[in-house]
């Protein structure tokens, strides 16, 4: 038994049209490599390419202390535990790095050159990011529930392309000149009426950076020594404060909760109740703690499914994901497995017509490519929400295709 690309392309879209059900989607580094960011490795590289001495050294040293191919993320978990052991003292010493003030200043080095290889990208670079968005502004009124986004990338990629369309959207800060974070608002639930009045509308769009974002700092308040962490727009190195990369320990123990730990349960909280689905695009399944949320979902929750597009097929172990777990779907470039069966890919039964478009399938190549995020928000802009004619310039929007848009057009009509 082979698959039939164009019959899996029509269930992908009835089940991402559904009103009633939970929808979440989480985007890893492949999304942000779609519009030319780098990625692990290549960060990991310019960063130690940027890095001066003595840093540079500390930087390579660390790197070969870690186990396997390190990369930057690696480097800066060792980094941070060298800082905890360190704590307050100035004599204290690991590979080269002596006392508190020379861990920090590696520490905020590192997480600035970061920060300097993820900025914003050229306008034309954005348009998958923008065709999302766009998507979004059309739908999020027709559901019951909000639309949440989970990311691991540190850029803002998801916010500028929100801003710019005009979509509405909450990621846990509060305020106007230093907004600041608040965990309760991440934990608050939708279904509890008490809380209900203090939530953000259901329309608004939830994003929720998993480790952090370039513009995230945690500074020092004027009034007394304590912490908190605060998002300055287009401050890349804020006096007195680090930027909020990858997650820590030591460094943000003076937050009333880790804003990580936060982020993380309200993943766990979505894949553990509900009816719900989960897209997954340009993830590789590297981060472990990661993984054990969405596998305890799978396998506690059967009224939730995972659809995952996988832009290459990084090891077997994810095939035997989907093998144990039928409510984990995956779509790869060459092969899949629904319901626990891993098979090829067939040639589509229907022909495409000259005029047609198929985003979801390569016909030179014949391979499935929703795994790569340009496709997928072709995919999302051609065969579910809406149709967009866009230049360089403007954003073009014209009328939505979906019968629930369609519904809501004639609504208007009447009322008027």
């Amino acid at each position: 038994m082979k698959y039939d690309p164009f019959r899996e392309a029509l269930e992908i879209r009835e089940q991402l049209a559904s009103e009633k059900r939970k929808l979440a989607f989480f985007f890893g580094a492949g999304t942000s490599m779609s519009a030319g960011l780098p990625d692990i490795k290549k960060l990991t590289i310019e960063v130690a390419k940027e890095l001066k001495a003595p840093l540079k050294g500390q930087f390579e040293e660390i790197k070969k202390e870690c186990l396997g191919a390190a990369n930057v993320e690696d480097v800066l978990d060792r980094i941070r535990i060298y800082r905890e052991l360190i704590a307050e003292s100035t004599t204290a010493e690991f590979v080269g790095i002596k006392g508190k003030e020379a861990a920090k200043k590696l520490d905020a080095t590192i997480c600035q050159l970061i920060a300097k290889s993820v900025s914003v990208p050229t306008f034309d670079k954005m348009k998958a990011h923008r065709i999302f968005a766009q998507w979004l502004r059309i739908l999020y009124c027709n559901r019951n529930w909000p639309v949440e986004i989970f990311t691991t990338n540190y850029d803002v990629l998801f916010e500028s392309s929100m801003e710019e369309i005009g979509v509405p959207f909450f990621d846990g800060f509060v305020g106007s000149v230093e907004p600041f974070f608040v965990p309760e608002s991440i934990e608050a639930d939708e279904e509890d009426k008490n809380c209900a009045s203090s939530y953000p509308p259901r329309m608004w769009t939830r994003l929720w950076k998993i480790h952090g974002s370039i513009n995230w700092h945690i500074v020092k308040q004027r009034l007394n020594d304590s912490e908190r962490i605060s998002r300055f727009t287009g401050v890349t190195d804020k006096e007195g404060g680090e930027l909020m990369i990858f997650p820590s320990r030591e460094k943000y123990a003076q937050s009333r909760k880790l804003p990580f730990i936060a982020l993380q349960d309200r993943l766990r909280k979505f894949v553990l109740t509900g009816e719900s689905l989960v897209i997954i695009v340009g993830y590789s399944f590297s981060d472990q703690h990661i993984n054990d949320i969405l596998l305890q979902g799978l396998r506690t929750n059967p009224r939730m499914t995972i659809m995952v597009f996988l832009f290459e097929i990084p090891n077997n172990s994810i095939l035997s994901f989907g093998k144990e777990n039928r409510n984990l779907i995956l779509y790869g470039p060459d092969k899949a497995c629904i319901g626990g069966i891993v098979s090829d890919w067939s040639i589509p039964a229907k022909q495409k017509k000259d005029d047609e478009s198929w985003p979801f399938w390569d016909t030179k190549s014949n391979t499935f490519v929703l795994g790569n995020f340009t496709k997928f928000a072709a995919f999302l802009e051609e065969y579910i929400g809406f149709r967009q004619y866009a230049s360089q310039e403007k954003m073009v929007e014209t009328r939505p295709v979906t019968e629930m848009a369609k519904q809501k057009e004639k609504e208007e009509k009447l009322e008027k």
